[in-house]
């Protein structure tokens, strides 16, 4: 077990150490770049980045509480609705094909055309920012329980029609538990996007949020700011994505870690 133990540990230092390595690398070869005037003047130094990151990160944390509030209730309000949704196909297999195409022409739909609409008609609000969250958010998860519910395979269906199953036992105790590894794959691709949807909600209108920052920024040609606003968002994209990964694994869901044990 204490050898075991250790291998998963180096297993995953080695996952994280070698990729951190190549970007530590990346960045200071490009410090130097640009450090050197071989850079055009859109691209700042990291190092100056990192220096406003740690000058201004009360700022950019009030703001990015903001942003992570819209980003939770989006999903949060995505992922009820593709479970109601996906519970209610599951109860009627015939609703299920034109829910999918509903849902495809939704995703289809450039949210960051759309959403200068929505602000229109629904007002600059908390509440249509996380609408277009829940918009961008919803599809992949839809399709992820979708599928999961119907994932249980022919033996384990057909021993809950001899045991005489209730529909309600059939999906609490074989089509729910089915689902749950395709539920977390698909919060795991709707949990970035989350972040995404909140940054152009505040794009189309906000007051406070980091999508605030990046338009002054931008537009007042603050490229540090702009770069150091960035950084902060693929940052806590990246956290969203090893939370869930966290939570899935803690749960016992993960099949990766099923598969080494």
């Amino acid at each position: 077990m204490p050898r075991t133990s250790e291998r998963r540990v180096l297993e995953a230092a080695s996952r994280w150490l070698a990729p951190a390595a190549v970007f530590l690398a990346l960045a200071l070869a490009l410090d130097q770049w640009v450090a050197r005037g071989g850079a055009p003047m859109t691209i700042p130094r990291p190092l100056d980045v990192l220096h406003l990151l740690l000058r201004e990160q009360a700022t950019l944390l009030h703001h990015l509480g903001f942003t992570v509030l819209t980003a939770g209730y989006g999903l949060l309000g995505a992922l009820l609705l593709a479970l109601v949704i996906g519970v209610a196909a599951y109860a009627w297999p015939r609703v299920e094909q034109p829910l999918l195409g509903y849902g495809a022409v939704l995703s289809s739909v450039p949210m960051i055309a759309i959403a200068p609409i929505l602000s229109v008609w629904l007002g600059l609000t908390l509440g249509t920012r996380v609408l277009i969250t829940v918009a961008i958010c919803f599809f992949p998860l839809l399709v992820a329980i979708l599928q999961g519910l119907r994932e249980s395979r022919a033996s384990e269906q057909e021993l809950f029609t001899v045991l005489a199953a209730t529909p309600l036992q059939r999906f609490r105790l074989l089509a729910l538990p089915s689902a749950m590894p395709f539920l977390f794959v698909g919060l795991k691709i709707a949990a970035p996007l989350a972040v995404l949807g909140a940054l152009i909600g505040e794009w189309n209108g906000a007051e406070e949020g980091l999508g605030v920052i990046m338009l002054n920024a931008m537009f007042g040609l603050q490229v540090q700011r702009l770069w150091a606003t960035v950084v902060v968002a693929c940052i806590v994209s990246s956290l969203t994505y090893a939370y869930i990964c966290v939570i899935e694994r803690v749960a016992g869901f993960d099949r990766t870690a099923q598969e080494a044990t």
